[in-house]
């Protein structure tokens, strides 16, 4: 008889004190659940997909077994819906970096754990249950998991709820070990494993709009299997983001290579302005980094630069933010995500805050990065979450905005494509509850298409140039006639289940 799996990203936010951008959490459907779903086998399992930050999660029909990827912010929600479903009489299990994490916390909301990446235990936890075993607690095993991810269950989710559909792992783990990263907690301090070329290939091969993000922590940490996948992606037609460090810079050529293999973006964790304080985060690649230099190379290679910035460091003052947004202003970084230090369990930053007694609670909620849940040394919490949002305030104004875009190859791309992510939020929200971002993905991806090397355009571009003005016009007028009261809409009421 067959059986129904149940699997679920809770909603990361669900505090009624909290109002957070829909468009951040519509942008990527949930990668690991999907790829749960391929892991289980069809012929003997009806499989539903829910991703409470664009549907609710509830199921009216029965369900067997409930699977809920956890994340530290989510967890008292992953717990409330594992009560939920156990009382209606559904096996429950806990996996992701939280229970990773907190393995002693988590058991006792679920029927089992996954501790790591599931794709070693996953079947043996199924067969477990059919026989009405389930253990407590499954044990992933990182070496040769890589190898084992099949195609995700793309078929599953919902396909108008998201601007970027297709997203990809093509390696595991990172070659650098910050104290600040939960990599180590979950992966191990020193684990980084590529799957195999051909199983990327056959994955690359489903693509069906053009465009790719990929979520491995470290795209370009390895050359030889980067410079493997640029010549798969040049033959795709396929234009793609990723995450890289800063060392990238220091290949004469290779993001030039990377450019003509179809990136347009990649996300750089400068994390802080301050050398000091990445040498006492264990973070040498920048510590040995010239971030001008770095980003003069990104801009001459036409790559766009999403910058991530930490703020409450030990070395950070009342000064930083003003600081690092002029840093940004200056070295034209197109956009960025401001975060608070935020301790992870399992980190050597948590271990190290907590034996200083600088931790104040343990209130998983309010670990989301936009909150101070420690005691900073050269400020006070309030002043940290203060500048933290301030910092984005300077960062979003159309002064900042016209200074970053100028100056550069593909102005008007830049424009557009920075108007688009920070000044027109109740677009954002009509189009993603109307169930239009399909359309939003088709202009994204033609934005993205368009050079931004100053050279002349290639023929798998295939956008012309007067199209970039009309889009950027738009997207001011739009922003022009936004309420004030509009921003308003964006906080969402807590999903109920019965």
């Amino acid at each position: 008889m067959r059986k129904r799996l149940l699997l679920i990203l809770p909603a990361l936010q669900q505090r009624r004190d909290y109002e957070f951008r829909l468009v951040k959490y519509s942008r990527f459907p949930p990668l690991s659940l999907l790829t749960i779903a391929g892991l289980t086998p069809p012929d003997d399992w009806d499989i539903l997909v829910r991703d409470e930050h664009i549907e609710s999660s509830e199921v009216n029909d029965q369900v067997d077994l409930v699977g809920i990827q956890t994340y530290i912010s989510c967890a008292n929600r992953s717990y409330e819906l594992a009560r939920i479903w156990r009382d209606r009489g559904a096996k429950v299990v806990l996996g992701g970096l939280h229970p990773t994490s907190m393995p002693e916390e988590a058991a006792p909301h679920a029927d089992a754990i996954v501790l790591g990446p599931a794709e070693t235990v996953w079947a043996d936890l199924l067969d477990d249950f059919k026989q009405g075993k389930l253990q407590k607690v499954y044990r992933g095993r990182s070496e040769g998991s890589a190898a084992l991810a099949p195609l995700p269950r793309r078929d599953l989710m919902n396909q108008r709820g998201y601007l970027i559909r297709h997203t990809m792992v093509t390696s595991r783990g990172c070659p650098h070990s910050c104290d600040f990263c939960y990599k180590s907690s979950f992966w191990g301090p020193t684990y980084y494993e590529q799957r195999p070329m051909a199983q990327i290939e056959r994955e690359l091969a489903t693509v069906d709009d053009g465009l790719v993000f990929f979520l491995d922590d470290n795209l370009l940490a390895n050359r030889r299997h980067a410079r493997a996948l640029f010549q798969v992606l040049r033959r795709s037609g396929i234009v793609w983001q990723a995450a890289a460090s800063l060392d990238v810079t220091r290949d004469p050529g290779y993001l030039e290579e990377a450019y003509e293999a179809g990136c347009r973006s990649l996300f750089v964790g400068f994390e802080s302005i301050s050398r000091e304080n990445m040498r006492g985060n264990n973070k040498k690649v920048n510590v040995r980094t010239d971030y001008a230099a770095a980003c003069r190379r990104f801009h001459e290679a036409g790559i766009m630069i999403n910058g991530s910035f930490v703020f409450g460091f030990d070395g950070d003052g009342p000064d930083v933010f003003e600081r690092t947004v002029e840093f940004t202003v200056e070295n034209k970084i197109l956009t960025a995500t401001f975060h608070i230090l935020t301790p992870l369990p399992g980190t050597r930053s948590f271990q190290r805050l907590d034996e200083q007694g600088r931790i104040l609670h343990r209130d998983w909620d309010y670990y989301d990065t936009d909150h101070a849940v420690f005691r900073p040394l050269g400020m006070s919490p309030e002043e940290l979450e203060a500048g933290h949002k301030e910092a984005y305030r300077q960062f979003g104004t159309y002064s900042s905005i016209f200074r970053r875009s100028i100056g550069l190859p593909g102005t008007l791309k830049r424009l557009a494509y920075n108007l688009a992510w920070s000044r027109v939020d109740p677009l954002w929200i009509a189009i993603i509850r109307l169930g239009l971002m399909p359309m939003a993905t088709q202009i994204f991806n033609r934005v993205l298409r368009w050079n931004t090397q100053g050279k002349k355009q290639s023929a798998v571009a295939g956008m012309r140039e007067e199209a970039i003005p009309s889009l950027s016009d738009s997207l001011v007028t739009i922003d022009r006639l936004e309420r004030p009261a509009a921003r308003g809409e964006e906080k969402r009421q807590p999903l109920e289940c019965a």
